[in-house]
């Protein structure tokens, strides 16, 4: 792997900030919402029911794609630390953090 450098202090920032953003999806997709009834939009001539129907499908939409959003970060955090892993133990050379490889 000649003429490459690898910086595994950068990948490993990756990967923490890939956590970080997955922990923040986590947090949105745990976070219950504040129950929606037909009488948060007063008598709109029984359009107050598909109303709160529509809001609270909207909900589950966001919970879904937040909770697809953490597991697909967790997967690059454990992607990146893969790479690294793997590079190390193909050019296994002392050195700083940053090598040459």
């Amino acid at each position: 792997m000649a003429g490459f450098e690898i910086y595994y202090d950068g990948l490993e920032e990756c990967a923490t900030r890939a956590r970080g953003v997955a922990n923040q999806f986590k947090s949105l997709a745990d976070e219950a919402p504040p129950s929606v009834g037909s009488s948060c939009f007063g008598d709109l001539e029984g359009f107050s029911d598909k109303l709160v129907k529509a809001v609270s499908d909207l909900e589950a939409k966001i919970e879904a794609e937040a909770r697809h959003a953490h597991q697909n970060l967790t997967k690059v955090e454990a992607a990146i630390y893969k790479v690294v892993d793997n590079v190390r133990k193909a050019d296994p050379s002392p050195g700083p953090r940053t090598e040459q490889a």
